[in-house]
């Protein structure tokens, strides 16, 4: 999945979560009164909501609150939430306009105040509409990994089932009409898709901030060029070894390593360094048997890229539980993780939500000073420490939802076969059948309500707000999103239990 560039948000995330601390501004927000105001600032006036004409008043009215008081009532309260919410993301009046100008920050925003109304500020978000969107927009490949949760492969054609490509341009139009800010292709190989250009092209007319999880090996250098021109945030570019030998065997193909280091070496010498991540997938196969986790953080190092994102491995697709690690396995690779983090780099990333709550333990116990904001960025426990609770763990039905080749929705690209709707509806696409599925998918709901049951997971809850589990590996395992991840060692007694009772699946 697509990740953040946080340094392209005028929002900065040590201040922010120095704002989230301010119990005023937190109940403020949360107040039914607040909220009510919120809803009414959402109604559109000529094509407008009240809430982008009110911003338009308050960003070029210098008027204290008294003035106000006396000359225009009405503007009061709207003035007092611009200013929580202001201060909320560390933005400077006079920027607020500029910012709002921006189509991914006017989405943000946006969304946020749909967010606060419908919802309220919790510890995790739920939002109002997705964060983000991953789109598999193909399920053609040029390789046969090992793992590949989408099952992709060489086909010439596509899937039979695969949306045209009229219904992929309207896909893509849809999702710019939303409140929904940023979006990550993927697949298959997205670059093997006919359509990829013509719809990056509307991406990028839409101001959507846009990433690309790709192999790597179709990036030459004009590809490259290309890319850069349209205005890529993030390149996720997937390298499942140091070497050769690892890679292919890894990815099913002979030659793969040096075409995908190729790509990466092209987009780097467009002057795309520092948006190009290393996906790398920790399996057993590469990470334990072959140790490659240090070799590939000395080679994000020489290679002088933005960071290396380790992807949890989940067994769906054709990804087996035997390459799955044990729990142990994985603490042991959290302790190579954090090593690099206390190096105070931020070049390291991991999609494991259980990262989280290893960070908040080494925290706590004083033993680390760094930790991760979900899989989006890193910094200092002590300055983060409420956004981290904020943003939380596993984003699944709370920030994020996928789509399929075939324009069904999933609720993550790791969960390809539990579909619980569609973009077409009678045959035809509309961008609000994705926001029906979002607020009303039974399946969505059970994955917010996790912590409503603590008694299920070995944390009982204690590390909700930072991690959550990982909801994709809990479907794997027991056809449940509601079970407890096998992967974190907090839940070993429990998950030992579940396999006495033959509830696992896999």
């Amino acid at each position: 999945m697509g990740l953040w560039n946080l340094n392209n948000f005028p929002f900065e995330p040590v201040k922010l979560s120095k704002q989230i601390k301010k119990n005023t501004t937190y109940s403020f927000l949360n107040s039914k009164y607040v909220r009510s105001r919120i809803r009414r600032f959402l109604e559109k006036e000529n094509g407008k909501t009240k809430l982008e004409i009110l911003v338009e008043k308050y960003s070029n009215d210098e008027r204290s609150i008294m003035e106000r008081l006396l000359k225009d009532r009405e503007t009061v309260i709207p003035y007092i939430i611009f200013e929580h919410v202001r201060k909320l993301f560390d933005i400077e009046k006079k920027d607020l306009m500029v910012a709002f100008k921006n189509p991914r920050i006017k989405k943000s925003i946006l969304n946020i105040a749909e967010t606060i109304e419908k919802y309220g500020v919790s510890l995790p978000m739920v939002f109002a509409q997705p964060l983000m969107v991953v789109w598999n927009i193909t399920a053609r490949c040029n390789l046969r990994c090992k793992h590949c949760y989408e099952d992709a492969g060489v086909l010439s054609k596509g899937l039979p089932d695969e949306l045209t490509r009229e219904e992929k341009i309207k896909t893509m139009e849809e999702i710019c009409k939303l409140n929904i800010p940023t979006f990550a292709f993927a697949g298959g190989e997205p670059l093997m898709d006919p359509t990829f250009w013509e719809l990056a092209e509307i991406g990028k007319k839409a101001g959507l901030y846009m990433s690309i999880n790709t192999n790597g090996t179709l990036i030459t250098e004009e590809v490259a060029e290309r890319l850069k021109d349209i205005g890529f945030a993030y390149y996720g570019v997937s390298l499942d070894g140091s070497n050769a030998e690892v890679h292919d065997s890894f990815r099913g193909v002979n030659g793969a390593f040096e075409r995908t280091l190729r790509g990466i070496k092209n987009l780097i010498k467009v002057g795309e360094a520092d948006k190009v991540c290393i996906s790398y997938t920790v399996a057993r196969e590469n990470s334990i048997l072959r140790n490659e986790i240090p070799k590939m953080l000395k080679l994000r190092d020489e290679l002088g890229i933005r960071k290396v994102v380790f992807y949890n491995y989940i067994p769906c697709g054709r990804a087996g539980v035997e390459n799955d690690l044990t729990p142990e396995e994985r603490e042991k690779i959290f302790e190579i993780f954090y090593r690099d983090l206390q190096e105070g780099k931020e070049t390291l990333l991991s999609t494991a939500p259980q990262f989280g709550r290893y960070c908040k333990q080494m925290y706590e116990s004083g033993k680390g000073e760094y930790t991760v904001i979900g899989h989006f960025s890193s910094g200092s426990a002590k300055k983060l420490e409420s956004l981290v609770e904020l943003i939380g763990g596993c984003g699944a039905g709370r920030a994020y939802i996928a789509i399929q080749p075939d324009g069904s929705i999933t609720p993550c690209v790791f969960m390809p076969d539990l579909i619980i709707g569609s973009m077409k509806e009678n045959g035809e696409i509309k961008g609000e059948n994705l926001i029906n599925v979002w607020d009303n998918s039974p399946v969505l709901n059970k994955i917010r309500n996790r912590r409503n049951h603590p008694e299920r997971y070995g944390c009982k809850g204690k590390y909700f707000s930072v991690c959550g589990g990982c909801a994709a590996r809990a479907y794997a395992y027991f056809g449940d999103v509601e079970a407890p991840d096998p992967g974190c060692i907090l839940n070993k007694e429990i998950v030992e239990k579940l396999k006495k009772e033959e509830v696992l699946v896999s």
